[in-house]
């Protein structure tokens, strides 16, 4: 089978090199924008000579009709229908959110901030509106407790390469599910949506939202000493203190256990990794740095 991938996700590369030993991978399609392509693809096409072509000139570069399917796998466009319209089999999308709704740009992210219990991966024949067409299969992946997004999105993109392999042996005689619906796709996170709220949020939420935004969106936000920081990995943690503490502050600090912070339900967490004036360093190193008990995350 002739197979034409769009990509611009590393997360791609388990895959094509599934398909390649049973099948004529004739090339990956770009958008063109340098800001989204990952160098980490570009230097795997580079060394294993798959050719890499634009989106704008594919039609130029290869005969559409000749091609049997494509596979979309973390790619930033909407292909248009005058491409898709004339693969064979038409082009199937991998998404890593169940649909529709997990429907959007950055389905991982929502589905660990709202700590889903599992991750299901959508194989789906596209048409001419995003994240929609026909459901074709779906993978149920477990989600570890505390995982983070980089690597929930590792592990999927290794399981995506069994299934995509028996997906195009199989592609015939699968029965396809519509995807029509009418909810809007879920959007990218804003800094709005990547804020913590110590005064609202429980540590479990805290905590999820930390873990969907590392790495992919640089942690979640907050500030300390009246300047903007980044928290990248938190735990939960058993804190016996006393005094009176308001959700923010922290209620422990020691060079050697770390920073210990009071959520908004009255649990704790653990800082483990924080990033502050472009350094990135670690709940023991904030605390030898003299952070104080009292002190606030805002």
């Amino acid at each position: 089978m002739r197979i034409l991938f769009f990509s611009e996700s590393p997360w791609s590369i388990p895959s094509i090199l599934e398909v390649l030993k049973e099948h004529e991978i004739l090339g990956v399609v770009i958008s063109g924008n340098e800001n989204v392509v990952s160098s980490d693809l570009l230097g795997f096409l580079n060394q294993s000579k798959v050719k890499c072509f634009n989106l704008d000139e594919i039609e130029q570069e290869i005969e559409l009709e000749s091609i049997d399917m494509g596979v979309s796998f973390g790619f930033t466009k909407k292909i248009p229908e005058s491409i898709f319209s004339k693969i064979k089999l038409g082009v199937i999308n991998i998404h890593f959110g169940e649909l529709p709704k997990y429907a959007g740009p950055s389905p991982l992210f929502w589905v660990l901030k709202n700590q889903e219990p599992n991750l299901v991966i959508s194989f789906h024949r596209i048409n001419d509106q995003w994240d929609a067409g026909h459901l074709l299969m779906k993978e149920v992946l477990p989600i570890f407790p505390g995982e983070p997004i980089g690597l929930l999105g590792s592990r999927a993109a290794f399981a995506t390469s069994t299934k995509l392999k028996e997906l195009i042996k199989n592609i015939t005689l699968v029965e396809s599910v519509d995807l029509a619906f009418n909810n809007k796709p879920l959007k990218r996170p804003t800094d709005t949506d990547l804020t913590i709220e110590w005064r609202n949020q429980k540590a479990n939420e805290i905590e999820a939202l930390i873990n969907a935004a590392n790495p992919s969106y640089g942690g979640a936000i907050s500030s300390f000493r009246g300047s903007p920081i980044r928290i990248l990995e938190v735990s939960p943690a058993d804190v016996n203190i006393t005094g009176i503490f308001s959700p923010g502050t922290i209620v422990y600090s020691d060079p050697q256990y770390g920073v210990f912070v009071i959520c908004g339900d009255y649990n704790f967490l653990r800082i483990n990794i924080l990033q502050l004036e472009g350094t990135i360093i670690s709940g023991q190193k904030l605390a030898a740095l003299g952070v104080r008990v009292y002190e606030k995350f805002e």
